[in-house]
């Protein structure tokens, strides 16, 4: 049993053992499940990024395309590098100095004309030439001469592409005479528009830019009084001749674009942390457009919730915002309370498993140690009842044979007189009946201790099984008849004196439990590789159920229609030990109201 008990609790240890290890398991694939969904989930999301910044590029590309050759588009929001320098957003600026060129000239010409303005100039300068041209368009104006005007205005026109006068002159001169041609001339819009806003492509593929844009265009080549004056003058003739001029107004009084510290050439793109996004354009060249990085992120989070990925508490955030960021090198952080639970849900289901393997860990070891503990009292209980019925045993033999003996003595003086009956005889049949009981006994015990010593040899069945039943007829005063087939000249290696007992033990219980006279006993045998022998009574039988119980130490049945008998409940017991003892086998093989049959079977010699 305490082998049993030993090997019963390493099975145990090492099941709890494997069952930790299903739980560390369990609990390591849910983290790598959850962290496999946060990285498929973060990587979903930095292609969706990547995605909506390119598109915002794309859809940014038109203005940027338009913002670099026309200053009167809004150049806030996109960014353009060429040649490594920065086109866009335009950071020119008016100077900061109070010098008034423009409107000294203009004033000039209000107060004088052009014509009196060029006396007074080197003649051989262009600038003279485009006063002079100034002048006799005043003059085509004045007379309401329709083709001199037009052909005067070509000229000068021309003159403008022709030849670059400083910004201040040109543009102070342009202004003043478009002035006068708008009070006086009644201009084509078309006319205007051109001059003032779109500008107008010369025959000779020359363009003259309208005021508008060259004002814009040329910021920094006036200062700020000059700008301011220009500024006003343009804006209020473009409203005179019903030409657009609120993005001129808008575009004047923004503020110039930040400068943007790039390295270039850029070799791929980037997210700066000043919410540009741009990507490599040529060589030493760049665009880009400005991207709210909160705002994109929280689209990409909208669209990943709508499409079930993210629950309304998950965020999103940008791994890096403080430098510039290669896209490559860009990820995307998933914070979710949700995974989070999940995490320490599991956390707290495996301590959960985890005390409960130790309590049943320890509930086996407290078990295993009352299991060893009553093992032990258990083998101290039966060592102290065998050596108890031991003793009693052998002191019960001596007065049991003391009591045969003046027992038989009495009956040889008092049998058959008056008065004495059957008692002698009845004296010595109990006294035998306890004897076996106490042969029994000892013999019982003498098996379980292993201490009956065999003697092997060839044992005759026929003889051994005649003395049994002759010796069970005397004691139990009943007729007895046994019929043998198959036994004469057979022999089974064996005990004598235990195959005796073993026989004597199932010829008493024929005696014993019966109801018939008298009691007939069958013995057959064959041999083949084993001896077998099958021994019947006809007895009251042994129910279905009881046929293996009935082979229990101390195991008795009761039966219905007989008084209750005496008896230890060892014989069937002792009789299987023997057939043990031997090498062989016992078994009830059928049994029923007509009696019961053994097979006995004996290995080969």
């Amino acid at each position: 049993m305490l082998v049993g008990i030993g090997l019963g609790l390493a099975v145990l240890a090492a099941g709890l053992v494997a069952l930790h290890g299903i739980f560390v398991r369990e609990r390591e694939q849910g983290r790598r499940a959850l962290e496999d969904r946060r990285h498929a989930l973060e990587l979903y999301a930095r292609r969706a990024l990547t995605d909506s910044l390119r598109r915002a590029m794309e859809e940014a590309e038109p203005q940027l395309q338009q913002a670099a050759v026309d200053p009167l588009v809004p150049d806030s929001d996109v960014l353009l590098f060429r040649a490594g320098r920065q086109l866009l957003p335009r950071s020119s600026a008016p100077r900061g100095d109070d010098a008034t060129p423009a409107q000294l000239i203009h004033e000039a010409l209000e107060a004088q004309g052009p014509k009196a303005v060029a006396a007074k100039e080197d003649p051989d300068e262009p600038w003279v030439e485009r006063l002079v041209l100034m002048d006799r368009f005043l003059a085509a104006l004045k007379s309401s001469d329709r083709p001199a005007m037009e052909r005067t205005l070509r000229e000068w026109l021309a003159h403008r592409a022709r030849f670059v006068l400083p910004v201040a002159k040109d543009t102070a001169a342009a202004v003043w005479l478009l002035e006068r041609f708008q009070s006086g001339g009644q201009p084509d819009p078309t006319l205007m528009r051109s001059l003032l806003r779109d500008g107008l492509q010369g025959v000779s593929g020359a363009r003259v830019e309208g005021l508008q844009r060259v004002l814009l265009e040329r910021r920094d080549a006036f200062g700020r009084s000059d700008f301011a004056f220009l500024r006003e003058r343009i804006a209020h003739l473009s409203e005179l001749t019903h030409v657009d001029y609120v993005d001129f107004n808008q575009r004047a009084a923004a503020e110039p674009g930040a400068r943007i510290s790039l390295t270039l050439p850029l070799m791929e793109p980037q997210l700066r942390p000043e919410g540009w996004y741009i990507e490599p354009s040529g060589k030493d060249g760049a665009r880009g457009v400005r991207v709210g990085a909160t705002a994109v992120i929280e689209s990409v989070r909208a669209e990943m919730r709508e499409r079930g990925l993210l629950d309304e508490d998950d965020r999103l955030a940008l791994s890096r915002t403080d430098t510039p960021a290669p896209l490559s090198t860009l990820t995307v952080a998933l914070e979710s309370p949700r995974m989070v639970a999940a995490v320490s849900e599991l956390e707290s289901g495996y301590r959960l498993k985890a005390l409960l393997l130790g309590f049943s860990g320890a509930l086996a070891l407290a078990i295993i140690g009352l299991a060893v503990l009553a093992h032990e009292r258990k083998a101290r209980f039966v060592a102290l009842r065998s050596e108890f019925v031991s003793t009693v045993s052998h002191e019960l033999r001596t007065p049991l044979s003391a009591i045969r003996v003046m027992a038989e003595t009495l009956e040889r003086r008092v049998g058959g007189q008056p008065g004495a009956g059957n008692y002698p005889s009845r004296i010595i049949a109990e006294a035998d009946s306890l004897g076996r009981l106490v042969e029994n006994i000892l013999t019982y015990n003498r098996l379980e201790k292993g201490r009956w010593e065999s003697r092997r040899e060839q044992v005759p069945l026929e003889p051994l099984l005649q003395r049994v039943v002759e010796d069970a007829a005397a004691q139990n005063a009943v007729r007895v008849e046994l019929k043998a087939e198959g036994l004469a000249g057979l022999s089974v290696p064996g005990d004598a004196e235990l195959l005796r007992m073993l026989f004597s033990n199932l010829v008493h219980n024929a005696c014993r439990y019966t109801t018939r006279s008298p009691v007939e006993l069958r013995v057959e045998a064959h041999k083949d590789s084993a001896t077998r022998v099958r021994f019947s009574d006809n007895g009251v039988g042994i129910p279905r159920e009881s046929w293996e119980a009935v082979f229990e130490e101390f195991r008795r049945l009761r039966q219905e229609g007989l008084p209750a008998r005496g008896g230890s409940g060892l014989g069937l017991a002792i009789c299987r030990r023997i057939m043990s003892l031997h090498g062989g086998t016992l078994r009830v093989a059928a049994s029923g109201p007509e009696g019961t049959t053994f097979e006995l079977t004996f290995p080969p010699a």
